[in-house]
C-alpha cells in the first residue's frame, strides 16, 4: 500500500456511489415528469424507510470490509474469507426478513411515515414493489464494498454503472411506454440492482481476487465483530433518513403538501451530493484499514488528511453549483412554479451544511477504518440522533419559518467542532490480534 493508491480507489468509489444515488434521482425525474408532484411526494415519504435498508446493508458491508481489509493487510487470507462470507450470510438474513415484513405491512409502514390522503396508496404501492427486490439492493452494496476491498474498485464501478443505465432505460419503458406508474419506477430500480449483482458476483465465484465464495459456517466471533465495527456506519447512514423524516414533519406543518413535494426534489439532489461524499469516505476506508493492518501509521494519517481536503473542496464546488443553477436543476424534475421556487430557496440555505457534513463523514470513516469505534460512534450518533434532531425542531419553533433550513447547518457545524476537539486528544495505538474464538 502506498500514497499513489489514493485516487485509484477514491475515483471509482465516488463514481460507483454517484451511480447508486442516480437510482433515486432518475426515479425522481421520470416520476416527476410522468406522474407529477404527488408521485414525488410519495417517494419522498418512502425514502426514510428505504434508507433503513441501505443503512443496515452498509453497516454489514463496512464492518465486514474493515476487518477483512485488516486481515488482508496482515496476510491472513483465511480469516479474510471467513469475515467476507459471514458478511454475505448476515445481509442475506436481514434482507430476506425485511422483504417479507415490508411486503406484508406496506400500508402500515406508509402511515407511520406520514402518508395520508392521496399519497397513502402511492407510498404503499411504491414500497410494496420496491421491497420485492430488497435482497438485490442490499447485496449490490455489500458486493461493491468487498470488490473494492479485494483490489478491484473499477469492477464495482462497472457493476453499479450498468445497473444505473438499465434503470434509466427501464424507467422510461415502464412509466412512459407501458404506463405502469409508480409501480414501474420501483420495478425499474429493482431490476437495475439485479444486473449490478450479476456483474459483480462472478469476481467471487471464480476467485479472481483473494476473497472467494465458500460455504462456511456463520460464526459468532465474526458476526459480532462485523456488527460492532459497522455500527458507526449504520448511524452515519441513518443521518439522512432521520433528517428527511424530521423535515417532512416540519415541512408539512409550515408549507403543506406542496412543501413536501418541493422538499422531495431537494432530497433527490441531496442524495446525489451525499453519495459523492460517501464515495470519498468509502474509497479511503480500505486504504486506511490496510495501512492499519500493515502498521503504517504515517500512511494512515495521510489518507485521512487527503480525504478531508478532497471532501471539503467537493462540498464547496457542489454548493456553488446549486446556488448558481438551482432553478434550472429543479426544472428537470418538475415545472410547477411554486414547487420550483420553494425547492431552489431551500437548496440555497440547506447547501451550506455540505461544508460541514462532508468533513464529518471523513472523521467517522477514519475512526471506523482504524478501529477506533467509540469515536466513530460518538460522531455518527451526534449527527444522526442527537444534535441533528434537536436543531431541526428547535430553530423553527423559536425563530419561525425563516429558520426552517438553518437547523441542519447548526447541527453539522456543532458536530465538526466536536470531531476536531476529539482529534486533539492522543490516539491510543491500535492492534488487531486474533482470539481463539475466531478459529
Amino acid at each position: 500500500m502506498n500514497k499513489n493508491k489514493f485516487y485509484q480507489f477514491v475515483v471509482p468509489s465516488v463514481c460507483a456511489s454517484m451511480v447508486t444515488g442516480l437510482y433515486f434521482v432518475v426515479d425522481g425525474i421520470f416520476v416527476g415528469r410522468g406522474i407529477g408532484s404527488s408521485g414525488l411526494g410519495a417517494i419522498n415519504l418512502a425514502v426514510p424507510f428505504i434508507c433503513i435498508l441501505t443503512a443496515v446493508a452498509m453497516m454489514i458491508a463496512m464492518g465486514g470490509a474493515t476487518i477483512t481489509s485488516i486481515f488482508i493487510g496482515q496476510g491472513n487470507d483465511k480469516k479474510a474469507v471467513h469475515s467476507f462470507m459471514n458478511s454475505i450470510f448476515l445481509v442475506l438474513i436481514f434482507s430476506g426478513f425485511m422483504t417479507v415484513f415490508s411486503f406484508l405491512f406496506s400500508d402500515r409502514i406508509a402511515v407511520f411515515l406520514g402518508a395520508e390522503g392521496s399519497l397513502l396508496s402511492l407510498t404503499s404501492d411504491y414500497l410494496r414493489y420496491y421491497i420485492l427486490f430488497g435482497i438485490f439492493f442490499c447485496m449490490a452494496m455489500v458486493l461493491a464494498a468487498f470488490v473494492r476491498n479485494d483490489g478491484s474498485p473499477r469492477l464495482g464501478l462497472v457493476g453499479m454503472a450498468a445497473g444505473a443505465l438499465s434503470n434509466v432505460f427501464l424507467d422510461w419503458l415502464f412509466i412512459f411506454v407501458l404506463h405502469m406508474g409508480i409501480h414501474g419506477a420501483a420495478i425499474a430500480s429493482g431490476l437495475g440492482q439485479v444486473i449490478s449483482c450479476m456483474i459483480m458476483l462472478p469476481h467471487f465465484v471464480r476467485g479472481k481476487g483473494r476473497l472467494k465464495l465458500k460455504l462456511l459456517p456463520l460464526k459468532k466471533y465474526y458476526a459480532v465483530e462485523i456488527l460492532r465495527r459497522g455500527i458507526p456506519e449504520l448511524i452515519t447512514q441513518m443521518s439522512q433518513p432521520i433528517t428527511i423524516f424530521c423535515y417532512n414533519l416540519i415541512v408539512i406543518r409550515y408549507l403543506g403538501n406542496i412543501g413536501v413535494s418541493a422538499f422531495s426534489v431537494v432530497c433527490y439532489l441531496l442524495t446525489l451530493v451525499f453519495c459523492i461524499f460517501i464515495g470519498v469516505s468509502d474509497g479511503i476506508q480500505p486504504l486506511i484499514s490496510r495501512s492499519v493492518g500493515e502498521g503504517k501509521k504515517e500512511l494512515e494519517r495521510y489518507f485521512f488528511r487527503k480525504g478531508i481536503i478532497l471532501n471539503f473542496l467537493l462540498a464547496l464546488f457542489l454548493y456553488a453549483v446549486l446556488l448558481l443553477f438551482g432553478e434550472p436543476i429543479v426544472h428537470i424534475f418538475n415545472r410547477e412554479p411554486a414547487l420550483v421556487r420553494l425547492a431552489s430557496e431551500s437548496l440555497s440555505v440547506y447547501g451550506i451544511s455540505f461544508l460541514f457534513a462532508a468533513v464529518n463523514m471523513i472523521f467517522t470513516t477514519y475512526h471506523l477504518a482504524s478501529k477506533r469505534t467509540s469515536r466513530a460512534l460518538i460522531i455518527a450518533s451526534l449527527r444522526s440522533f442527537v444534535v441533528n434532531v434537536a436543531f431541526i425542531f428547535l430553530l423553527p419553533s423559536v425563530f419561525g419559518r425563516q429558520a426552517l433550513w438553518t437547523g441542519i447547518i447548526a447541527a453539522e457545524a456543532a458536530v465538526t467542532a466536536v470531531a476536531v476537539l476529539m482529534m486533539k486528544k492522543p490516539l491510543k495505538p491500535q492492534t488487531y490480534q486474533a482470539t481463539a474464538a475466531e478459529n
